[in-house]
């Protein structure tokens, strides 16, 4: 078996590159520092500075003016600055600088290693985290820019090995520039340090965009960044800012089509943007749920801390909860001591991260919602099930609660009924807490990315992940919908870089003349038939696989027990992937779609609809163990109207290979996150959650009887 290296998710390699807890604990220590720091440039803060220093374009290192000037406004719609808008010339200027632009360079690792050290200390730091908290008004930016820095160290390691195989001639990154859709409440992780710096020291030069609200604080690590560049000797047209309007952003996108792009956004923007950029990589939000069988304290304050964190603004913040017998009163006791915040200034100063800021909550009632007595700018609707429609709400304190009798509540019906909605609404997170043997249903019939398991005494909140101790976690879309919205999903930590990164033909044709990993023997007489490069493919596949299957523990310095690794689809009866294979679908379509569930205990959840007609049919009866069943397109359409799939996927003969790295082709059809205990060092519940049939592994030949 070929060696998988570390930028593949969840290989041994990749399993040895989270930091040490020595690491760990010395990052944390300079927490109270940052905070302080903060503090003081939050006081001395002059607002007239961005008036006084508009945002503007930056092409080549030069700041671009002459275009309109616009008022910026924060994340509650306050006017906060200025902004200098590109002309339509200068929007050309930056469209030629896309399709013109060469690195000089594709290997930064030394200078940008040294850039992320400086750019998260002091001062630098506090600069950053002071100006995200002014603009997005953010309560706690302490801990996204501590965990970063673990984060950064991770996908730094990660880099090195992609840029590694590259020299090898084993795969190729490609640079065309990257657009980045920068997000608010974690950009200094998410933006500046992995969409931006880890996709600029592999040699892919970035184009930052502004937006319609929170993009002062983007524009200034924008520009402290560039000075960090010239530093060391980074050539300043690898970073773009375009300050443009939506008319001038779409006017690029599809000129561009060949760029990739990384968006935190909805999934509404998100479907937008794939129209012109099909290469969007897009982490979409989703209703976070947290479920437990009764209310105690601890609950209770894991319910409202998990719902209000940021006014209701971080990716994890929770959206639904699910409660036995809960009532109207039970909710308002919940959150009715929800602190109310004036300033993010008064929030670090009072270590607040949970509350509610004053004056910016007033929206009418949406249908069905009601206001708390105690708390009325935190809206609420209650049902016995869970809810057919639900808005994200994002930054708003909206919550929705799931309240069926307590005799109901864990009932085959209850928990299926429960487990289809996550499915279909795709939260990031789903937080179990109180009974074990219920996170392990919820776990193995679902498809999520973080799972958090809590006791009543210690319960686990949704707004819990930390990447750089194997928490690793990402904002999947809905897998039946997956190529609406992104290319490919995103898993945290991973190299940027590697979303638009290939195996060469080199390494394919070499690959293909390998043997299949031990214990895959099986596969040399069923995929054959295909060109050469496919069955590298599949080979490529089958190695990744064989190293990567199985649980992995995470380190856990931040006081949980995470498990991570690749997981099998939910396990469901009626519940199957369908592969509809038509009638002019090629083996090179099929293979590298079959291979994954043939060689895996997936096995049995892959249903194949064959067209009779099919001039591949005999090819594909060969593979023993999954359900093919032959019909033609209309009773192929006819049938689906009886079932509840959860994932459809058609082949026609219109796609070539895409010859990605295994595991984004992989993540496109298998589940990928983790699972944790909210304890440290909790030994029952690896015991129990590493035996889970949920975690994807290598299956033995299928029986031919």
């Amino acid at each position: 078996m070929a060696v998988q290296p570390a930028y593949q998710f969840a290989s041994k390699a990749y399993s040895n590159l989270f930091p040490s807890r020595a690491a760990s604990d010395q990052r944390w220590g300079a927490a109270a520092e940052l905070r302080g720091n903060c503090l003081d440039y939050l006081k001395a803060f002059d607002k007239q500075d961005w008036y006084n220093r508009p945002i503007v374009t930056i092409l080549n290192g030069q700041k671009l003016t002459g275009g309109d000037k616009i008022n910026t406004v924060d994340a509650f719609g306050a006017e906060n600055g200025s902004q200098i808008m590109s002309t339509d010339a200068q929007a050309e200027a930056v469209l030629h600088h896309i399709h013109n632009y060469k690195p000089p360079k594709t290997n930064y690792l030394a200078e940008f290693e040294r850039i992320d050290t400086a750019i998260m200390l002091q001062p630098h730091a506090a600069f950053l985290m002071g100006n995200q908290m002014i603009d997005y008004r953010k309560q706690d930016g302490v801990t996204e820019v501590i965990e970063s820095q673990g984060s950064n160290e991770v996908e730094r390691a990660i880099n090195r090995a992609l840029i590694a195989d590259e020299a090898a001639g084993k795969v190729h990154i490609v640079r065309w520039p990257a657009f980045i859709g920068c997000v608010s409440n974690f950009s200094n992780f998410l933006d500046l340090s992995r969409k931006v710096m880890r996709n600029l020291e592999c040699g892919v030069p970035v184009v930052v965009l502004s937006r319609n609200n929170t993009t002062q604080h983007m524009f200034r690590w924008s520009e402290l960044l560039l000075d960090l560049m010239t530093k060391e000797g980074v050539d300043p047209g690898m970073l773009t800012y375009f300050s443009c309007t939506r008319q001038q952003k779409n006017k690029v996108f599809k000129a561009s089509p060949e760029c990739p792009a990384y968006f935190t956004c909805s999934r509404d923007v998100a479907a937008a943007v794939k129209k012109d950029l099909p290469k969007i990589m897009s982490s979409t939000g989703g209703p976070n749920t947290l479920v437990a069988p009764k209310l105690t304290p601890e609950i209770s304050t894991a319910i409202r801390l998990s719902g209000m964190i940021e006014n209701k603004g971080q990716c994890t913040a929770m959206r639904h909860f699910v409660l036995p017998d809960c009532t109207d009163k039970t909710v308002d006791d919940i959150f009715k001591s929800t602190p109310v915040v004036s300033t993010p200034l008064k929030a670090l100063e009072d270590s607040i991260f949970a509350g509610i800021f004053d004056k910016v909550n007033d929206r009418k009632l949406m249908p069905g919602y009601k206001q708390l007595p105690s708390q009325p700018a935190i809206h609420f609707r209650l049902a016995d099930t869970p809810p057919a429609h639900i808005d994200e709400c994002w930054r708003e304190p909206v919550i929705d609660v799931t309240a069926p009798m307590s005799k109901d509540f864990k009932t085959q019906t209850f928990v299926n009924k429960l487990s289809h909605w996550l499915n279909k609404e795709q939260p990031i997170s789903l937080a179990i807490n109180g009974d074990h043997d219920l996170a392990m249903e919820l776990f193995e019939r679902t498809g999520l990315v973080v799972y958090s398991v809590g006791t009543l005494e210690k319960p686990a909140l949704t707004a819990q992940a930390r990447p750089e101790d194997g928490e690793c976690f990402g904002e999947f879309p809905p897998r039946a919908q997956l190529e609406e919205f992104t290319h490919l999903p995103v898993i945290i930590p991973s190299a940027t870089a590697g979303y638009n990164t290939y195996y060469t033909q080199e390494n394919l044709a070499q690959t293909a003349k390998a043997a299949y990993p031990p214990g895959l023997e099986y596969c040399n007489d069923a995929f054959v038939g295909c060109s050469v490069p496919v069955h590298g493919f599949v080979k490529q596949l089958c190695n990744y696989l064989a190293d990567a299957c199985g649980p992995k523990r995470g380190v856990g310095h931040g006081g949980r027990t995470p498990i991570y690794g690749l997981q099998r689809p939910p396990i469901m009866e009626n519940y199957p992937t369908v592969l509809r294979i038509a009638a002019g679908a090629t083996l090179d379509e099929a293979f590298p779609v079959i291979a994954p569930f043939f060689v895996t205990n997936a096995r049995a959840q892959l249903q194949v609809s064959l067209d009779p007609s099919s001039s591949i049919a005999q090819h594909v009866e060969r593979f023993a163990g999954m359900q093919i069943i032959k019909e033609d397109t209309a009773t192929f359409q006819r049938r689906l109207t009886t079932l509840t799939p959860y994932n459809v996927m058609t082949i026609e003969g219109k796609r070539r290979l895409e010859p990605l790295l295994a595991m984004h082709w992989i993540s496109r059809i298998f589940c990928f996150g983790h699972i944790k205990s909210a304890a440290p060092e909790d030994e029952a519940f690896v015991q129990k959650f590493t035996k889970s049939k949920k975690w994807l592994a290598i299956a033995p030949a299928p029986s031919r009887l």
